[in-house]
């Protein structure tokens, strides 16, 4: 029994070390993995493998006592082929304002740090985009 139990211990330990964690800053959130969705988490662990990413801009902004306001991005889309299990950490520009926030949200770019890529940057792209790149890779496909 103490075997079993050690066996599946270390199936679990090496199960969840084989998956890369992916962090994301404050204001940003998965809402779905390949069409699956998650609820609303700031960091997910994922296997390598080509994914889709949903990601939602949310936060706060207060001016004053009596002032506070909700930003909250449509859908934005990463799309992210993942060739090692490596820890991804996403980060942005400081976002302090509204003003910010929607300038960000208008021209989403993150930029990815891992072990051995730091500093690439990714634009994420909305719905509208996201189809778009799909047409385009669906006419390549037809045409060959």
């Amino acid at each position: 029994m103490k075997k079993f139990i050690a066996i599946t211990l270390l199936s679990l330990a090496s199960t969840v070390s084989m998956a890369a964690t992916i962090t994301l800053p404050d204001y940003l959130i998965f809402t779905s993995v390949d069409g699956q969705s998650v609820a609303n988490k700031g960091q997910i662990d994922i296997e390598p493998g080509q994914h889709l990413l949903e990601l939602q801009f949310y936060d706060v902004y207060s001016t004053g006592a009596d002032d506070t306001n909700f930003v909250k991005s449509d859908a934005l889309y990463w799309s992210l082929n993942l060739t090692k299990n490596e820890d991804i950490q996403v980060r942005a520009k400081d976002i302090f304002t509204t003003k910010s926030a929607r300038k960000f949200i208008d021209s989403p770019q993150i930029t990815i740090d891992t072990a051995s890529l730091k500093g690439e940057s990714v634009k994420l792209v909305n719905h509208a985009e996201l189809m778009s790149i799909i047409m385009k890779q669906h006419s390549k496909m037809m045409n060959h």
